[in-house]
């Protein structure tokens, strides 16, 4: 199964740099893009993906959703950096997460621009390009930050922003790539060490929390009190030796902000 996912997340990339016209379209909230593109990618994943599982369902940024519950259930971002990708600025990734029971077990995360390709299974390990891959050992203090601003809820940029700088101060430096799928991935292969976003959907990170995990690291979502990627949530990963830290810092600074 993770060798046709892996197929089927290349030739989503190929139609991403393969794009010669790309019609962009806002959807609800602030900067929220989609493109034709998009669409047409989620439409070959859907068919793709659910002719390879029967009877699984299908969650996807792209369309309404039903509920997330206890069957085999993909969840998928055809474009994760859609903003990028309307820029041209070649850092955006192809999603794809296989759950069981709400918990995923396959994921793939693939940028078509480098043509890397990362993935997991649940109990098997990470990869990048077939090969293993594993958290850094990178302490807090020196630690490299990936910020997500949460662009379409403007309602927690001051909140966000407060937070980034708080760990500005005690860490190495902060890096905003605008895929938060690829912030996932790098902090999985040790590129940077923690990342944290104050709202994303599941399909935003539900292939990334499986690599990341199966790469030796820790995925939270701090507001929720357990995992769960049936909603939209605030998420924090990181190497084992920055958790606690980045932990207490997220849960000391956002304490302060509802105040």
């Amino acid at each position: 199964m993770i060798n046709e996912i892996i197929k089927t997340a290349k030739q989503a990339g190929s139609i991403i740099t393969g794009v010669h016209e790309m019609e962009i379209y806002s959807k609800e909230g602030h900067a929220n893009y989609v493109t034709n593109v998009d669409v047409e990618v989620q439409r070959f994943l859907k068919k793709r993906l659910l002719e390879l599982l029967p009877g699984s369902v299908f969650i996807g940024e792209e369309q309404e959703n039903q509920s997330l519950d206890d069957r085999p259930s993909w969840i998928v971002d055809p474009i994760d950096g859609t903003t990028n990708f309307c820029r041209g600025r070649e850092l955006s990734s192809v999603s794809i997460a296989l759950l069981e029971k709400k918990t995923p077990v396959l994921a793939c995360i693939y940028q078509p621009y480098s043509d890397e390709m990362f993935t997991a299974q649940k109990n098997g390990g990470a990869f990048l390009n077939a090969r293993p891959i594993h958290v850094s050992e990178v302490e807090f203090e020196h630690a490299l930050v990936g910020v997500g601003t949460s662009p379409y809820r403007s309602d927690l940029a001051e909140k966000g922003m407060r937070l980034a700088l708080e760990f500005l101060k005690r860490t190495d430096d902060l890096r905003r790539c605008g895929s938060a799928a690829m912030d996932l991935a790098w902090t999985a292969c040790g590129r940077q060490d923690i990342f944290f976003e104050l709202s994303l959907s599941p399909w935003d990170v539900a292939a990334g929390a499986l690599i990341v995990e199966e790469a030796g690291g820790a995925f939270m979502m701090p507001d929720c009190g357990e995992v769960q990627f049936g909603k939209p949530a605030a998420v924090l990963a990181t190497n084992r030796k920055c958790r606690d830290k980045a932990l207490e810092l997220f849960k000391d600074c956002c304490s302060l902000c509802a105040r």
